[in-house]
């Protein structure tokens, strides 16, 4: 139970105030976000991710799985989520002030999310300590490599603070994760 709970947490964590959008005017998906026979087999590995970027000049990174954090899982044919988060401990309690990034995007190609008015794909950020402080989306782009076991890319952007307004620049953003053996084809 304790697994369902924080994947929720990070999945709705993902979609509340993020970036999200499916329409001409708010995505440009360079290739297809269809499904591919790759992207829809799931692994059991348990080996390392790793992840780094730089927000508002800021370096951040982190690396290791426990299959939920760190790891990527299909949510619907050709659509994956992931949360990168530099802390998981197995205390929930611990993990939800963790902080990070959670993404619902294709599991291919670049995709370019404007905006935050459709919720097919999504990006949000979390402050460490303050997992209801949800960064808004003003652009980010990511590009996603997947194969049967593992999703690598880059992300980069800019998202707005929610309580000041102001832009704060994701750049450099890059992370080489597994596939969830949590994950359903």
């Amino acid at each position: 139970m304790k697994v369902l709970n924080r994947f929720a947490f990070f999945f709705i964590a993902a979609s509340i105030g993020a970036c999200s959008g499916h329409n001409a005017a708010n995505i440009d998906n360079a290739s297809n976000a269809g499904a591919s026979a790759d992207a829809t087999k799931t692994s059991s590995s348990t080996g390392d991710a790793s992840f780094s970027y730089k927000m508002d000049g800021k370096d951040y990174s982190g690396n290791g799985t426990d299959q939920i954090e760190n790891a990527a899982s299909v949510h619907a044919p050709g659509i994956i989520y992931f949360g990168l988060s530099s802390s998981f401990t197995g205390d929930i309690t611990t993990d939800l002030r963790a902080g990070g990034f959670g993404f619902e995007v294709p599991d291919k190609g670049t995709t370019v999310i404007r905006g935050e008015e459709v919720p097919e794909y999504s990006i949000g950020y979390n402050l460490p300590n303050d997992p209801r402080n949800t960064y808004r989306c003003k652009e980010m782009t990511v590009t996603i490599n997947s194969s049967g076991t593992r999703v690598t890319g880059t992300f980069s952007g800019t998202l707005i603070e929610p309580k000041t307004g102001k832009d704060v620049a994701v750049t450099d953003g890059k992370f080489d994760i597994p596939y969830s053996s949590l994950s359903k084809n």
